[in-house]
Order: C-alpha cells, then sequence, then structure tokens
C-alpha cells in the first residue's frame, strides 16, 4: 500500500526527507528494467486480449493489468519518495516503503565506499553482526557502528552495507553530519 500512496507525493515532487537532511538516491541501476516493464505492459495488453476467446477473461486481464501498472508506477515513485537519507539525528536506509532501517547518526564510527556483490536472496540480510541491504544484487557503501544498535526484525547491529547511486558524495554526506554530531552543540551549553 506504501507503494501506491508514493504517487502523489511523486506527482507534487516531494520526497521524504527532512528539511535539514540529505537525500541519498539509490534506484538508478534499477530504473530501466522498472520502466522498460511499465512500457511494454500495454503490448502485453493488447496481444493477449487478442488471445483470450472469452469476454469476461479479457476483462478481467484488463483489470489486472491495470492493478499491476499502478502498483508499479507507485513502486517506481516509492523508490523516488523514499531515498537513504540523513540529517542529525539519524541514518534512514531505505528500499520504497518495503525497508526502513534507521541508526542514529552519534553511533557511525565511518562510512566508506566499498562494493560486496553478494546476490543474497533476500532484501535485506544480517550476517554475522552485518545488515547488508542490496540493490541490483550489490552494495557500494559501508557504515560501521562505534557499538552494537537493536534493528528491529533484525537483532545487534555492527555495521551497515547499503547501496547509492553515488557513493563518494554519499560518503561525504553522511560524514558531515557524523562531524556535526561529533562537535559540542547547544546541548553541551545546556548542560553547563
Amino acid at each position: 500500500m506504501k507503494a501506491i500512496s508514493a504517487l502523489w507525493p511523486a506527482v507534487r515532487r516531494r520526497v521524504d526527507v527532512p528539511e535539514d537532511g540529505a537525500a541519498i538516491g539509490y534506484d538508478r541501476g534499477l530504473r530501466v528494467v522498472l520502466w522498460a516493464m511499465v512500457v511494454t505492459s500495454p503490448l502485453e495488453l493488447v496481444v493477449v486480449h487478442h488471445l483470450l476467446p472469452w469476454a469476461w477473461a479479457r476483462w478481467a486481464h484488463l483489470a489486472l493489468m491495470v492493478a499491476a501498472a499502478v502498483w508499479s508506477l507507485g513502486f517506481i515513485a516509492s523508490l523516488w519518495v523514499y531515498p537513504h537519507a540523513v540529517d542529525g539525528e539519524r541514518l534512514r536506509i531505505r528500499f520504497g516503503g518495503l525497508l526502513d532501517v534507521v541508526i542514529p547518526v552519534r553511533l557511525i564510527e565511518s562510512v566508506r565506499a566499498e562494493r560486496v556483490s553478494k546476490g543474497q536472496s533476500k532484501l535485506a540480510e544480517m550476517v554475522g553482526g552485518t545488515l547488508s541491504v542490496e540493490v541490483g544484487g550489490m552494495t557500494n557503501l559501508v557504515v560501521r557502528l562505534r557499538e552494537p544498535y537493536e534493528v528491529s526484525g533484525f537483532g545487534r547491529v555492527r555495521a551497515v552495507r547499503f547501496t547509492a547511486d553515488d557513493p563518494g558524495e554519499a560518503v561525504r554526506q553522511v560524514t558531515r553530519y557524523i562531524s556535526r554530531s561529533e562537535t559540542p552543540g547547544q546541548d553541551d551549553r545546556k548542560a553547563r
């Protein structure tokens, strides 16, 4: 349902990123395949429509194709509306409306570009304290944490691997917010 609900923000060109935060895209490698599916669907609809001998089957197929097209457009929109995001409080690693892992920035020890191709069977897998969120069968960033952090549904995480369209820019953005969280701020002055 979150995929379909992403259509309206996408039409309005709204991305779910905090006002003082930065978006980190991850869908560039999927766009061609997803749009190819959407564009070829009408051709499939016409071919199957002429092959089905019963009117009720043609109408049922049409209804299914329309529903699939709306869901596909919503899924594509959700990848754009829900990018990875980082701000002064948290790093959100997402995959459309299907996954949203939140890591407090204060726990991030380091971030670096590191390409790993595993071809895991699930969208997100936990192996030896590392949560891996692949896109297109690979990850290209690794975030190491200062201490284990409990991630709902996965357990205690020491590192997170994920994918960004521009790993170098993603490292710069996350590092910028890590630096801010390490600099004494207003909370320190209030405590005095």
